[in-house]
């Protein structure tokens, strides 16, 4: 497979508030239409911030009460809930013209191992699930629920994504769950896992690295709050 451009990167590891988070993913997704740009993002959250569905409802009684006085935002993606706190995010945007576009499943294939393969470098094993539990798909968090793709360390997940498509162009992010939240204490992360503290500067370039098939080259992008909220 010959990537279609060269990629922009976004680290924005100086955590910020899930609204500009979201807005910033969002632009991503207006440069791969509007720019046909490729570009992968890091990025973490200044406190914790239930991020909801695209089709889930903001309000309501689906919404448990120890989430009521946090932050929500909604997201581009559909799925089910994510408390984001102890984690690393990423999002990666194609453009239409990406050879992956026609074929959007096969990105959380190759994103998915690898991570699996960046982390083993630190010394976590971990796997995709490889079935679709539906059983449990109807579950108020992600992070319960069972997709195929999914990267988990015994019968626990630990990495989950989803994408949202707009005029042949994808972006896909998803959460690295890192430690457990106190928000979310039936959801365990690496630490608790595998008893290891991930390097999160080295996770992030290395992923860089395991994923050049998806761009010729990578160099650094740069947005203003400005512009996000312009688009």
């Amino acid at each position: 497979m010959k990537p279609a451009t060269e990629g922009k990167l976004y680290f924005d590891l100086a955590p910020i508030s899930g609204e500009f988070n979201m807005a910033h993913d969002e632009w991503l997704l207006q440069r791969a239409i509007e720019a046909d740009e490729t570009s992968l993002r890091f990025y973490r959250w200044e406190e914790p911030t239930l991020s909801l569905g695209y089709f889930q409802e903001k309000t309501g009684k689906e919404i448990p009460k120890r989430f009521e006085n946090l932050p929500k935002v909604r997201r581009l993606s559909g799925g089910g809930a994510i408390l984001h706190d102890q984690e690393i995010t990423y999002s990666f945007a194609i453009p239409a013209i990406h050879p992956l576009a026609s074929t959007p499943v096969k990105l959380y294939g190759i994103v998915h191992q690898a991570i699996i393969d960046v982390l083993s470098m630190q010394g976590v094993s971990a796997r995709m699930r490889g079935e679709e539990q539906k059983e449990i798909n109807h579950r108020f968090l992600c992070f319960l629920r069972g997709d195929c793709h999914d990267i988990i360390i015994g019968d626990h997940k630990i990495l989950g994504s989803a994408q949202r498509r707009r005029k042949g162009a994808i972006l896909q992010h998803g959460s690295l769950i890192l430690k457990q939240s106190p928000h979310a204490p039936e959801v365990p992360g690496i630490d608790e896992l595998a008893n290891v503290v991930v390097d999160e500067d080295a996770f992030c370039q290395n992923l860089v690295s395991h994923l050049s098939e998806l761009a010729p080259a990578w160099s650094e992008g740069s947005f203003s709050c400005i512009e996000v909220l312009k688009d």
